[in-house]
């Protein structure tokens, strides 16, 4: 009977990640380098959050983008741009609409003035 429970729970619990539909399939996040910040990407609304992590002087900026190349994923065109400037416990959101068929990536990074470091990416779709 256990184990009989435990598949069930396991069969629902797949049910639910697979009946979320696709609009949750392209949902990503990504944390800086150095774990300072983090940027998360919403298919269902099309937003990009940023938040700021660490009072370290730094803050934290998410972008959404087309990829310039499978030999340069890191970089391309921005879509959506957003700063969170600093870690006061709220994260800052920005909101687009963007074509279901783009292929997107999310990037974030820590900045100071014009410093930029620590950055990290992922494709989404």
């Amino acid at each position: 009977m256990k184990y009989r429970l435990a598949g069930a729970l396991a069969l629902a619990a797949t049910g639910l990640l697979i009946g979320g539909g696709t609009s949750y399939a392209a949902d990503a996040g990504v944390y800086t380098g150095t774990a300072g910040g983090w940027a998360g990407w919403t298919e269902n609304g099309d937003t990009l959050t940023v938040c700021d992590l660490s009072s370290d002087g730094y803050g934290v900026r998410g972008y959404i983008y087309t990829p310039n190349s499978s030999s340069d994923p890191g970089n391309g065109t921005v879509l959506i741009k957003g700063n969170d400037p600093s870690n006061d416990g709220n994260c800052a959101t920005f909101a687009k609409d963007l074509s279901e068929t783009s292929h997107i990536s999310i990037k974030v990074c820590e900045y100071a003035g014009d410093v930029v470091t620590a950055c990290r990416y992922t494709a989404i779709r």
